[in-house]
């Protein structure tokens, strides 16, 4: 997968197809047809290339009224394959574009020089927190939102992204552009990222038993951040730093799953102050009555 910049336009290719991003119009189409170097250095396009990639995580816009812009994955790690078929990567390093006609010098979009330079350090400290944490992956076949029991009964001819929990989507959010377009927009774009952990390890019982055990953490995109700051739960009922891990069993044919969920005290709490021990403050109780009936036909 490589990316080009164009005139007006950001291209990413593939031997299949491309992914179009107008950046005069801000507006993204695909073409279900392979693109030629040719093509590409015509003076109708006038393309450069610009970095290997593989894959497009989405478009964001840090301040109201500022620039968009384009996220890819610029370099990953294979951490595993499950069951010898799925192959699952973590992302490493991320490449960020400008998706607006941009120039550093210009107080473009009539934003102020310091605004600029606001948008330019978020920029930085969201390609250091990709880089850092190493805590996103994803599989281009495996549906790592789901655990085996909810994706038990899904249909594997949905495309993957319409079978992903939102819960787990981190960037959902950041392709909806391409969401909203799904009936005129070749939708394999749309790849799922989760924020957590994964590992695995292989072990033999005897000569003919061999054991895959996978350890998958998945963080909830809601209600996420500083476990210090962020506490308690909110109103639509989803608490503080909420994480489902799913400890996988595979054994031949035979694949075991078991749960387990941890997340902040489901109440309206906080925790001022980042000292060792600061003492909780309970902002709102909520007294929730039950009614026991019994009803009888007149």
């Amino acid at each position: 997968m490589k990316l080009y910049k164009a005139n007006d336009s950001w291209i990413v290719t593939t031997e299949e197809s491309s992914l179009w991003f107008n950046r005069r119009s801000l507006s993204v189409y695909t073409k279900n047809e392979p693109i030629t170097n040719q093509f590409l250095a015509s003076s109708a396009w006038d393309a450069s290339f610009v970095s290997d990639i593989h894959g497009y995580i989405g478009q964001v816009q840090m301040v109201q009224d500022g620039f968009h812009w384009l996220i890819f994955i610029k370099n990953q790690q294979l951490v595993c394959q499950i069951s010898n078929t799925h192959e699952i990567f973590r992302i490493t390093d991320i490449l960020i574009q400008p998706f607006d006609i941009f120039d550093e010098e210009s107080d473009a979009k009539s934003n102020s020089s310091s605004n600029n330079k606001y948008e330019l350090r978020c920029i930085e400290e969201l390609r250091l927190w990709y880089q850092e944490t190493q805590c996103f992956y994803y599989s281009s076949t495996y549906d790592l939102t789901n655990s085996m029991q909810r994706s038990y009964n899904h249909d594997d001819t949905i495309p993957l992204w319409k079978r992903a929990d939102e819960r787990y989507f981190w960037n959902r959010a950041m392709l909806s552009e391409l969401i909203d377009q799904e009936e005129h927009l070749d939708t394999r774009w749309i790849q799922p990222i989760i924020m957590g952990y994964l590992s695995e390890c292989h072990f033999e019982v005897d000569q003919e038993t061999n054991i895959q055990l996978i350890l998958i953490s998945r963080r909830n995109c809601h209600r996420a951040g500083v476990r210090m700051h962020c506490r308690g739960i909110d109103n639509d009922g989803n608490v503080a730093n909420y994480v489902e891990t799913e400890q996988v069993l595979w054994t031949g044919h035979n694949v075991m799953s078991f749960i387990m969920i941890r997340g902040s005290v489901p109440i309206f709490w906080s925790q001022p102050g980042i000292r060792y021990r600061p003492p909780p403050k309970i902002d709102r109780i909520v007294i929730i009555v039950f009614f026991y009936g019994r009803c009888a036909n007149v």
